[in-house]
């Protein structure tokens, strides 16, 4: 069976076309100009240049406020075929998502339609959050906006938010009355007044991307500023998050993938010993446990981004796993591909132009983004704790809808399904898991890691029975326990129900087995490993890399190969 692009990823498949293989140092987003910006720290203009002219921008605006965002599943796509060239770029377009996304969801007819001009304008936003001394606890948030006549006077520092230097707009959280409250300010409407800009953070990785910040010094905007209802802006804060911190792991996916493809391409090219390099026996083992990794991070992805369109009620318990989860295996990819390339990975010249060095410091931000791993399972934490606290829920969602990757779904615009801070006690994907290990009865080879899987899974359901709400440690490792327990029901939904119909390496079973025993050793529940599945994996590697198709289990076709 010929694999087709899925409709949802079309989108991806256009954009590839547009901009061109990153390994052609030709293109405007290529990986050497990636390299240039990042060694003089300096913006990636020609990166964003090439993506204005590919319209990247409109797919960070709804349809329904004429834009191309017609669903998150398609977005993720094209997230992750950016971040395979320059993750600076595909961070600074997320900043300004973060920003507009309140204004999709709660935002009045003008709020939106301003935003909307902006954006689809090639503005920039910045999502005015993170303060310093606050960090990730909301609460703490100094920022004052004091009602003044029909408007509101506002005082703070907001740090470390992306395009805080170059913002048009930013979506602001303040102390307010009668709690705190959600401000958009136009800062062209604005003109200047009130507001300072603070420079650039050095940082040790996205060296391009502006991350920096701004002052509200007596600040003074109109009641058009207020976003939603007064005193909701914790509230809107963490519904907007839900949204971001999914689609986090689709900029991962995409260094993932150059980072294996560098290494693989290394691998064929390096002879040692008298022989290619992959043929050796513990670079195959890296290359095929890396690429196990990512198809395990891509199950988890895939499912969390399209849960945004069809199961937001579910995304306060699984936005929080996908972001804990798929950031984290993209780095192991990454560094197990530092493994293969061995000294040449701290090069900044040679393979690759030396760009594995700045995509190696450019995805090991990504845990801390939208909140850190610890904040996550805190997240988690507090959701399942008091969902033990209640008659579990039976399923709503289909798992043939969930994971009917690819395939078109009605998505309605953002405002019209409004996340929910809770996850209403029912948990598709883990606890259906008994529905794919009686499909699995028979089978000799992965019946046995389902069976370990579900009886993990029922020993961390007690635990959490009996923990109760306090931040403990052991409360901690229940709500990672439960992190990787989703990961592997992904990725077996992933291929009950959509492997045959994507076709291609998806179909098969040998990525499964290793999948799963890649998340049985991250449980502590290690097993027997399979060599055969590792080197079926590392044939599909160079298969899909001689094709000019992601590593992937979606069968989307990349630009054409630079063969310079």
């Amino acid at each position: 069976m010929t694999a087709v692009t899925p409709p949802a990823f079309e989108g991806a498949a256009r954009l590839e076309r547009a901009l061109g293989c990153p390994f052609d140092p030709g293109t405007g987003m290529s990986l050497a100009g990636g390299v240039r910006a990042d060694e003089s720290e300096s913006e990636p203009t020609a990166a964003y240049e090439a993506a204005w002219a590919a319209g990247l921008h409109r797919h960070l605006v709804p349809v329904s406020e004429g834009g191309g965002l017609a669903s998150f599943e398609a977005f993720a796509a094209v997230a992750r075929a950016v971040s395979r060239r320059d993750l600076a770029v595909s961070v600074g377009l997320g900043s300004t998502l973060l920003a507009a996304t309140p204004v999709w969801i709660w935002g009045d007819d003008e709020q939106r339609s301003r935003v909307a001009e902006l954006v689809l304008g090639r503005a920039w936003g910045t999502a005015g959050i993170s303060e310093e001394a606050a960090g990730s606890d909301l609460l703490a948030t100094a920022t004052l906006a004091v009602p003044d006549g029909e408007g509101h006077v506002l005082n703070g520092r907001k740090w470390l938010v992306g395009n805080g230097s170059r913002s048009a707009f930013a979506t602001v959280l303040a102390a307010s009355d009668p709690s705190y409250g959600l401000f958009l300010l136009d800062f062209e409407a604005i003109g200047g007044n009130g507001v300072r800009r603070l420079p650039k953070v050095p940082t040790h990785g996205l060296r391009g991307h502006d991350l920096s910040g701004f002052v509200l010094d007596d600040c003074r905007v109109g009641a058009d500023a207020v976003l939603g209802r007064p005193g909701r802006g914790i509230e809107m804060v963490s519904g907007m998050l839900q949204f971001t911190r999914t689609l986090v792991g689709a900029s991962g996916l995409g260094a993932a993938d150059t980072a294996l493809r560098i290494a693989l391409r290394h691998a064929r090219e390096r002879v040692l010993y008298g022989a290619p390099a992959l043929a050796l026996p513990p670079v195959r083992s890296l290359l095929a446990r890396g690429f196990a990794d990512l198809l395990v991070a891509e199950c988890t992805q895939l499912a969390a981004a399209r849960g945004l369109d069809v199961a937001r009620q579910r995304m306060a318990l699984w936005s929080a796993v996908a972001k804990y989860a798929v950031p984290g295996l993209c780095v192991d990819t990454v560094r197990a591909c530092g493994e293969v390339l061995s000294a040449r990975a701290h090069l900044r010249e040679g393979v690759a132009g030396g760009a594995f060095q700045k995509l190696l410091r450019d995805v090991s931000i990504t845990p801390v983004f939208e909140g850190t791993e610890l904040v996550q399972l805190d997240t988690v934490r507090a959701q399942l704790a008091a969902a033990a606290r209640r008659p579990r829920r039976p399923a709503q969602v289909p798992l043939p809808v969930l994971f009917g990757f690819g395939e078109p779904t009605p998505s309605p615009a953002p405002r019209e399904l409004r996340p929910s801070l809770t996850f209403g006690g029912a948990d598709e994907i883990v606890d259906l898991l008994d529905e794919a290990a009686q499909a699995l009865a028979d089978d000799s080879e992965l019946a046995p890691l389902v069976r370990t899987l579900v009886t993990v899974r029922d020993e961390n359901r007690a635990a959490f029975g009996a923990l109760g709400t306090r931040r403990t440690a052991d409360a901690y490792e229940a709500a990672r326990t439960h992190c990787l327990l989703h990961t592997a029901a992904c990725v077996l939904h992933t291929w009950q129900w959509r492997g045959e119909a994507l076709g291609g390496l998806a179909a098969g079973r040998h990525w499964v087995s290793l999948a799963l025993r890649r998340v049985l050793a991250g449980l502590g529940r290690p097993v027997a490993p399979d060599p055969d599945a590792e080197d079926l994996l590392v044939r599909d590697l160079v298969r899909l890399d001689d094709e000019g198709r992601a590593f992937s289990l979606v069968p989307l076709r990349l630009a054409p190969r630079h063969r310079g």
